[in-house]
């Protein structure tokens, strides 16, 4: 009745078909910038090379596929375009401009920037690799994540080194006529807007150069744009743990009245069934009433009175509507069905953990019933009025009824009867007696039991008028003994040596912050008994752990690639300019979550940590260049200048092709996939937005601190070293 199989095979199909979408996307984003076909050509050759090699590792440290890992594989290709491209435009740019003969070319050209795809390569993994030993949730859902593109990294930058160069002396000489007449047709294209492109950016940093009140305007308006970003956008996206994925799974949880016989909740089965087949395309159904009896049950046992359906429709490709519209259209129609208290129509895989039950889920504690009854009314009172719940249920109701009986001892003893013996003619008249037996071979025996018809024993008044035998003659239930009524509760939770109470609200995808937040509003005012105690146990509790986790990640990645930065440029300086482009990114990371309706959550949390490491390639890019040219005698404005002219192609073309390379992620174009998908938004956004912003604030800076002819200043003894690798 239930399985993940086919789930699992439809993700698994889709995320190729996304890695093959990313891979065209990136293609033409790379062509658009090199107007080369025979430059396309290495690449396309390159990348199943390297991700051959990626899968082989993944092989060899028994990393396997899954919608994770796979994603890792589909955000390699962006890594792999970022270490390739960059080798390749700087071999043509040789070839091309330079005037040298191909070998020469490939040589100068791969030696000029090893080292700067060295160090960004570095810097990224750096970066990632505090993800390996986060601890918690974090680490369990990342880490095979993060092995992945480590390894795809590694693969990336020794091939883009080896392969690039060799596959480039080789397919650069080819000299079709027909080919170059096409090349030179889009590039005189493609090189005018990157020529408006370069201008652009160089006026730019120019007139900050000349006016200080321009470079003040540019700094104002970026501080402006930061906060508004961090202050105003951060908080109206909203958080939570882990975002919401259309599997296709429903799960209806029903709690009926507990004092009606079984045959009331098969009824209620029935009509949700005949409900849930009508409403779309089915897979599977299964249905469940209560919890098997003499089977432990560790948290989820429960009466006659609660039912669990679970409904899977076919994939979200084979459907018009999502699994949340078809919520919506269940949740009336079920409840018009009879003798229903509370309803639950949750998507399958709604919580980010199988252990928590609700998105929301306040746990109510206290060594007196009666305490938590009126708390959990408080709290579900407060959950109703809550925005963003689409449904509220509670873990028990004191509503069921039990009857206890009061016998009179005196009374009892008048007659000559014990309580034993009034105990067990009663119970002969409720459950039957076991009069004789069916003896079956190698087996239990069958019991033969004598019931009283339902009519005489269905009533209080029946039960208390009912004859019993006493050594005095036969006497009514009612001259010895009284049946008293008493409400309680279905089931029994307790933890701490105290009763607890649960009272969860379930939501579709509203950010678990601005949940928590109109709940605190809503609660306002409300007093808990004294006996009570409240905790937050649902995703709220969980994120605030993966986040200070995550948060701590980032923190100690920056300070890492900060260090890095410092042993690759031998230069506190240079390593503070480059650090200074990761916060440009979360200008672009904020809005892009803001665009496509995502909210602030693990996956956007790791994003931004690959985000960290990718962008500063882009600074290393630009300053490595402008020291070098800075080492030959030009001045540090010429020489940056001049960076911008060679090294915007590049910077925009990498971060392009890493954008469209990450698009399938951003758009969760596979099952399972959404789960992922603030990911790649963060990435895009962040990159974009930190690439332009990066192009006319770090020359800026650059220019500013640094010292003319200062080759300690800006590191070059270790660039030297380096620059003969």
């Amino acid at each position: 009745t239930d399985t993940q199989k086919d789930t699992i095979v439809q993700s698994t199909e889709n995320m190729f078909e996304s890695l093959r979408d990313a891979i065209i996307m990136s293609t033409i984003v790379v062509f658009f910038f090199l107007a080369s076909f025979r430059q396309v050509l290495v690449v396309l050759i390159t990348i199943p090379v390297v991700y051959s090699t990626t899968i082989a590792l993944m092989w060899i440290a028994g990393i396997e596929f899954n919608v994770v890992t796979l994603t890792g594989i589909i955000l390699a290709l962006g890594l792999l375009l970022d270490d390739t491209v960059v080798v390749m435009e700087n071999i043509e740019r040789h070839y091309k401009e330079g005037g040298e003969d191909i070998k020469r070319s490939v040589l100068s050209g791969t030696r000029e920037i090893m080292f700067a795809d060295l160090s960004g390569t570095i810097t990224t993994m750096i970066a990632l690799a505090p993800i390996l030993f986060v601890g918690g949730y974090p680490q369990t859902i990342f880490r095979p994540l993060v092995s992945t593109l480590l390894l795809a990294l590694a693969a990336s930058y020794v091939i883009s080194i080896t392969a690039v160069p060799l596959l480039s002396m080789k397919i650069l000489t080819i000299e079709w006529s027909w080919l170059i007449r096409l090349e030179n047709f889009f590039n005189r294209i493609t090189g005018f807007v990157m020529d408006q492109v370069r201008s652009f950016f160089a006026e730019a940093v120019s007139m900050a150069l000349r006016s200080k009140l321009v470079a003040v305007a540019y700094f104002v308006c970026l501080a402006a744009l930061f906060i508004i970003s961090v202050r105003g956008v951060m908080p109206t996206v909203g958080q939570e743990l882990m975002p919401p994925m259309d599997t296709g799974g429903v799960k209806i949880n029903i709690v009926s009245d507990p004092n009606l016989p079984i045959e009331v909740s098969q009824r209620i089965v029935e009509e949700a069934n005949g409900i849930l087949a009508a409403s779309g395309p089915l897979l599977r159904l299964s249905s469940a009433i209560g919890s098997e009896p003499g089977v432990l049950s560790i948290g989820s046992g429960s009466g006659t009175d609660h039912i669990a359906i679970t409904a899977t429709y076919v994939n979200r490709y084979e459907r018009e509507e999502t699994i949340w519209e078809i919520e919506q259209r269940l949740r009336p129609l079920l409840a018009e069905i009879d003798n229903i208290k509370s309803l639950e129509v949750v998507d399958y895989g709604a919580t980010a953990m199988a252990s928590i039950r609700a998105s929301v889920d306040v746990t109510l504690s206290s060594p007196n019933f009666g305490d938590l009854t009126k708390a959990g009314d408080l709290v579900e009172q407060a959950l109703y009025k809550t925005k963003g719940l689409v449904s509220v249920a509670r873990s028990w109701h004191n509503d069921k009824s039990v009857y206890t009986l009061e016998i009179d001892q005196a009374r009892a003893a008048l007659y000559g009867l014990k309580s034993g013996d009034i105990a067990g003619q009663l119970q002969a008249v409720l459950r039957g007696a076991l009069i004789a037996s069916f003896p079956l071979q190698n087996s239990v025996d069958f019991g033969v039991r004598v019931w009283l018809p339902e009519e005489q024993r269905d009533s209080v008044d029946i039960l208390e008028a009912t004859l019993l035998d006493s050594p005095q003659g036969k006497i009514p239930l009612a001259a010895v003994a009284s049946l008293k009524s008493e409400q309680e509760p279905g089931i029994i939770t307790r933890e701490g040596l105290n009763y607890t109470l649960n009272v969860y609200g379930s939501r579709e995808k509203a950010a678990i912050s601005h949940i928590m937040a109109d709940f605190a509003k809503a609660f306002k005012g409300s007093k808990l008994p004294p006996s009570v105690t409240m905790e937050q146990s649902g995703d709220v509790k969980q994120f605030k752990s993966a986040a200070g986790r995550m948060g701590g990640a980032i923190g100690f990645a920056v300070i890492l690639i900060f260090f890095t930065l410092i042993a690759l440029f031998d230069s506190v300086k240079v390593a503070i300019m480059i650090v200074l482009s990761i916060p440009l990114t979360i200008i672009g990371a904020s809005w892009a979550n803001l665009i496509l309706d995502y909210h602030v959550s693990m996956p956007a949390m790791m994003g931004f940590i690959l985000l960290s490491g990718i962008i500063v390639n882009n600074a290393i890019l630009l300053i490595h260049f402008a020291q070098e040219k800075m080492t030959e005698g030009m001045t540090k404005q010429e020489a940056m200048l001049e960076s911008i002219r060679i090294r915007t192609r590049p910077v925009l073309m990498t971060a392009f092709a890493v954008a469209a390379g990450m698009l399938p992620v951003a758009l969760g174009s596979a099952i399972g996939l959404e789960r992922l998908a603030p990911l790649g938004a963060v990435a895009i956004g962040g990159l974009i937005v930190g690439t332009v912003l990066t192009l006319l604030f770090i020359p800026l800076i650059f220019i500013m601190v640094t010292k003319e002819g200062g080759q300690q200043d800006v590191g070059m003894g270790s660039l030297e070293k380096h620059g003969t690798i």
